[in-house]
């Protein structure tokens, strides 16, 4: 089991190397939206670059969410279906999706930190709420990925599933993010990563129980 997911994500990163127009365009995205911000803003404040940083995750997201697609077109599909197990192939969506996402985090806060400021003093905080975000986002790419493949428009579809999925948790890290810059003090962070938590395995068991159902069909 093992060996097959490694080789599902082995897969996935050589693809994402031949089709580099994919990762380029987030890429662009990214560093392009980060210079826009950098010359309307002339002095960002802490609570904006918050708002900001979140901003420009979601939008990157959904990105990776039109990305993850391609995965389910009809030739892949079928090569994927021939070769492994459901679950296999769900657990090393979630991977991928989740440390692609988390990466993308780590590049566009080190972009903005050099081109705008960096507020951040907790950084343990604010790096753990990445990698949760990152996980449970990740979780929910492939699971809703395969839910628009099914019926027509799915690339419009995959954007209007997305967003309910998507913003509580990034609702959550706003405040947790909002703690780590200093911006509030807050004694109930505990909390809140225990609710990033259990959504991250919600999601994560969710995929795990119902993609094998919606990949016989």
């Amino acid at each position: 089991m093992l060996r097959n997911i490694y080789h599902i994500i082995r897969h996935e990163i050589l693809l994402e190397f031949r089709q580099k127009f994919a990762i380029g365009g987030i890429l662009l995205f990214l560093f392009s939206s980060v210079f826009v911000v950098d010359k309307v803003f002339v002095n960002i404040q802490v609570f904006t670059w918050n708002a900001i940083f979140w901003i420009l995750f979601l939008f990157i997201a959904i990105n990776s969410l039109l990305k993850s697609y391609s995965m389910f077109e009809q030739n892949r599909f079928m090569y994927y279906f021939s070769l492994y197990n459901p679950i296999e192939l769900a657990i090393a969506k979630i991977i991928y999706n989740s440390s692609l996402l988390f990466l993308l985090g780590l590049l566009l806060f080190a972009t903005l930190s050099v081109l705008t400021v960096q507020p951040v003093k907790a950084f343990d905080t604010f790096f753990s709420g990445l990698l949760l975000a990152s996980i449970g986002i990740g979780s929910s790419v492939s699971f809703i990925s395969l839910i628009s493949s099914k019926g027509q428009n799915s690339h419009i579809l995959i954007t209007i599933l997305s967003m309910p999925v998507l913003l509580p948790t990034l609702l959550i890290m706003v405040k947790i993010t909002a703690v780590s810059v200093g911006i509030i003090e807050d004694s109930s962070l505990s909390t809140d990563f225990l609710i990033l938590l259990g959504i991250d395995m919600l999601s994560v068991g969710l995929s795990l129980i119902l993609f094998p159902y919606l990949w016989r069909n």
